[in-house]
């Protein structure tokens, strides 16, 4: 199915339309929550939130210090203002008072609109504009009746310079999770409050989306645990605040096909999705707070089915978000639901992933997902990023644990998969070498020697004529912070191969064989 978004006539009067086909209601599950109608697993997901912020015995002044995110805190006011319990609200509307003042509103800055990310210690994080805005956005939008008029002016301010500030600014269409947040930002922004150089630039950016999304069906910020789930919670704006029917109808359109591509890549057994991530933190989202595993587990609605951490976990930050999904909702379709809570088949899957980097336009990505194991990679990517794993597998090593290989993401080289095998190919001709890093319950460098290696849960045939220079665990908060991974881990170990000057681009370094014990 194609997406469209069309602008007719001009830009002071834009009209969206969208080709998506009206789905049967009975095809689709819609939940709208309050906090009565939550489970009990979906309150204790909240309330976990909400205590971690405000510990008991904690007044709300006590937690408005210079080093918190300002970023929490606006998700901090939702949760209260949803939950509304004794004292919520009158703790919310302190907080979005205290946010409010810490606005950049200088126009001629380069940061007009952003919020800070912190009072003392700003990153001047660009993207702060469509995070806390779109959140206080929910805030205006639900509660409007519990706000002071001197505060919704305020809000409404606020939200008026960022939106130009996102204007001005004007992210790229692949900068996939913002740009959809931004499109709405100046859309709501701009129809509430009579701004129609918004109303056209929101429509322009939403035209600008649909178009390179249309290119190959899919988003640029492709296959991330983390961006995903916030790619979810944006068009889910769209569907559910969006200013026109046209841009409603087109994040429904968005977010059902986005869940079909999500449950068609993830595997239920193993609580994980495959590689590639092009955007990631994490390798087992079992050990992390992903934003997409949250979606799940609200989805889900079972602990056990979860794809997040019992408890508290690196990344809790991101159990914020969870104020934004109650907001709005979950819309997904009935067969996709099923297939978040049990394995289906095998499958082997093929993506062309556009974005707009110079030299880096196309990536190519291959998956092949097995019930006990699955393995993927990506052909293309020119970007040296530790956010990006240009490769992995993954595999059961034991009860609620997982295994993995990963080829990390410097771009020095490709990765592509079969049915059966990992080859790894060299993307730049002057690096020197490669590196591959396992983990595994009780790895040790001595199960990597030779060419099979013998792990718990799967071995690894591994053929190459490359030398190898070095087979070493590793230091795991040093792998953490340069490969991008929050998973606490006991130990990791890396392999290095040498590159031998001239090497042939287009014959494989390296050749993995998964066999499954």
């Amino acid at each position: 199915m194609r997406i469209g978004l069309l602008l007719l006539v001009g830009f002071l009067m834009p009209v969206l339309w969208c080709s998506a086909e009206a789905v049967p209601k009975e095809d689709q599950v819609s939940k709208r929550y309050t906090y009565e109608s939550l489970s009990a697993y979906q309150k204790k997901l909240l309330n976990d939130f909400i205590e971690d912020e405000l510990p008991a015995g904690k007044k709300i002044s006590e937690m408005l210090t210079d080093s918190i995110s300002i970023r929490n805190m606006t998700r901090m006011a939702q949760a209260l203002m949803f939950r509304n319990a004794a004292g919520d609200t009158e703790n919310a509307l302190k907080i979005i008072r205290w946010i409010l003042q810490f606005q950049h509103q200088d126009v001629s800055s380069r940061n007009y609109g952003v919020w800070r990310t912190h009072v003392v210690g700003d990153r001047f994080d660009q993207n702060w504009r469509e995070f806390v805005g779109c959140d206080l956005i929910i805030i205006y939008r639900f509660y409007k009746n519990r706000l002071p008029a001197d505060l919704l002016a305020d809000m409404e301010k606020g939200l008026t310079h960022a939106a130009l500030g996102a204007m001005k600014r004007n992210v790229g269409a692949d900068y996939t999770n913002i740009s959809i947040m931004s499109a709405f930002l100046m859309d709501f922004v701009g129809n509430e409050f009579k701004r129609p150089e918004l109303v056209a630039a929101g429509l322009r950016k939403a035209n600008e989306i649909a178009t390179l999304y249309n290119r190959h069906n899919t988003f640029s910020e492709y296959n991330s645990p983390t961006y995903y789930g916030v790619t979810l919670i944006a068009i889910a704006l769209w569907r559910e605040l969006g200013s026109s029917s046209e841009l409603r109808d087109m994040g429904s359109a968005f977010e059902r096909e986005f869940w079909k591509e999500i449950v068609t890549f993830y595997n239920p057994d193993l609580k994980n999705m495959p590689a590639p991530y092009f955007r990631g933190y994490g390798m087992d989202m079992q050990k992390y707070y992903a934003i997409t595993g949250l979606w799940i587990a609200v989805a889900v609605n079972d602990k056990a089915l979860a794809p997040i951490p019992f408890g508290q976990g690196p990344k809790f930050g991101e159990i914020s978000n969870i104020a934004a999904i109650y907001h709005l909702g979950l819309e997904i379709p009935k067969a996709g639901l099923a297939q978040l809570t049990r394995f289906t088949s095998p499958r082997y899957l093929e993506r062309a992933v556009p974005n707009t980097y110079p030299g880096d336009t196309l990536k190519q990505v291959t998956t092949m997902i097995y019930k006990d194991w699955m393995m993927g990679g990506v052909w293309g990517n020119r970007k040296p990023w530790n956010q990006v794993k240009t490769g992995a597998m993954h595999w059961k090593n034991g009860a609620n644990d997982v295994g993995w290989l990963l080829v990390p993401g410097d771009g020095n080289t490709n990765v592509i998969v079969s049915r059966s095998d990992m080859k790894v190919y060299l993307a730049n001709k002057e690096a020197k070498q490669v590196h591959l890093f396992v983990y595994t319950k009780d790895i040790t460098a001595t199960l990597l020697a030779g060419q099979m290696w013998m792990l718990p849960g799967m071995a690894l045939k591994v053929s190459t004529p490359l030398k190898r220079v070095k087979t070493e665990t590793v230091d795991a908060k040093v792998f953490r912070e340069q490969q991008a991974v929050s998973d606490i881990l006991p130990s990791v170990v890396g392999i290095t191969f040498e590159v031998p000057v001239g090497w042939d681009t287009s014959r494989a370094l390296l050749e993995i064989v998964p066999v499954k014990k």
